[in-house]
């Protein structure tokens, strides 16, 4: 019996092309991390304006030439020297050894055919100035950085001081030098007590979570609530009292008292977490519980804790300024922001750019790094 077969099904298949498919490409989680950062012009102008103004105090960090803690020379005229934009000043004097020395090299200069320095108003001598001859007061208007130039001419010191930027403070320190390596060091501090923190804020705070019954918990946990009890700067002063007030000391200060905002906002996220299902699903794979808190439980909380990074360095900063102004911090040679303000105030009717300057750069570098910051959480986990 002949059966009617389709002979084209008893042919070999034919290798046929396939429908042109898109490949899927593996993408790490890295690299999606940043793409996701770089497609929103918001983190775009956050990491702009840090990077514009962290390049900025680095390049400013290469013009330091000189002592941020020692005066410039041991005289007297190297202090309260002017900005150099604005180098022509008029100071006051009483009439005395000063005045007529200061005379003396005008005096001799006005001899000098390579003059550099001359005084350009004396009110004891010229014609209408503000006070008459018989006055103790003496105005005179110059220019220091010429009549430090002239000092070294006539006399064996050797005076080589430029024009400086910010000019100099009450005690003959380079302004310039000083706030900017006063800057470097309080920033440098704080922001590794930050993240030495944050650490031991997370784990803590994990610690808690996964064994709020056990005692040692129980004690963490009433340190955090007595610390968070009492103003952060109250603390602050009282470790300062008894570690000291270097910079070193100041980190152990910083590490023992700022932990526990770190630790109460990982207390409360990873009690929320600690019931996921994918928790669960860990713990029933085999991993302890180190594994998942520096595994999973780390990267859900992180963003809430960069967040808090901004917040923290501003508030630390206060602190800091806080023990110069109530006189923790009284030694010329201690760098500490604090006492940088403290200068700057006192001068202001002097050298008014003392403190608009600090401002600028406290100012631009804490917004900078809190705008960093938030686009970095935000890019992390979009719904915060």
């Amino acid at each position: 019996m002949h059966n009617n077969i389709n002979e084209s099904l008893l042919k070999f298949a034919s290798n046929k092309k396939n429908e042109s498919i898109e490949s899927a490409h593996y993408i790490s989680t890295t690299k999606l991390y940043w793409k996701r950062f770089f497609s929103k012009k918001s983190n775009i102008f956050a990491l702009a304006f840090f990077g514009i103004v962290l390049l900025t105090f680095l390049i400013m960090l290469a013009f330091v030439k000189y002592s941020p803690t020692k005066p410039l020379s041991n005289i007297n005229f190297v202090r309260n020297l002017p900005i150099a934009a604005n180098s022509i000043v008029i100071r006051s004097f009483e009439k005395g050894k000063e005045l007529d020395f200061i005379r003396e090299i005008a005096n001799l200069e006005n001899l000098d055919s390579s003059q550099i320095f001359q005084i350009f108003y004396d009110s004891a001598l010229d014609s209408g100035g503000e006070l008459t001859v018989t006055s103790d007061i003496v105005f005179l208007q110059y220019n220091p950085y010429d009549f430090l130039k002239a000092l070294s001419k006539y006399t064996d010191l050797k005076l080589n001081i430029r024009p400086l930027i910010l000019g100099s403070n009450a005690n003959g320190i380079d302004i310039y030098s000083r706030t900017l390596i006063s800057m470097l060091y309080t920033f440098s501090v704080i922001l590794i007590a930050i993240f030495i923190n944050l650490f031991i804020g997370f784990s803590l705070g994990a610690l808690y979570s996964l064994n709020s019954n056990k005692w040692y918990t129980k004690l963490i946990d009433s340190v955090a609530n007595i610390l968070n009890a009492i103003p952060e700067v109250i603390w602050i002063f009282v470790f300062s009292i008894f570690i000291g007030t270097n910079w070193w000391q100041i980190l152990i200060t910083l590490i023992l008292c700022s932990w526990t905002q770190f630790y109460e906002i990982s207390k409360h996220e990873i009690n929320e977490l600690k019931s996921e299902e994918f928790i669960l699903a860990s713990e029933s794979i085999g991993l302890n519980k180190i594994q998942i808190v520096y595994r999973h439980l780390f990267k859900l909380v992180l963003p809430s804790l960069i967040i808090l990074i901004g917040s923290r360095l501003s508030t630390l900063i206060l602190c800091l300024s806080s023990l110069a102004f109530l006189e923790f911090l009284s030694e010329t040679n201690n760098l500490n922001i604090g006492t940088i303000f403290k200068e700057a105030l006192s001068s202001l009717t002097i050298n008014p750019f003392y403190i608009v300057t600090t401002t600028i750069l406290i100012i631009g570098f804490c917004a900078s790094l809190k705008l960093f910051y938030n686009a970095l959480s935000a890019t992390y986990n979009p719904q915060i």
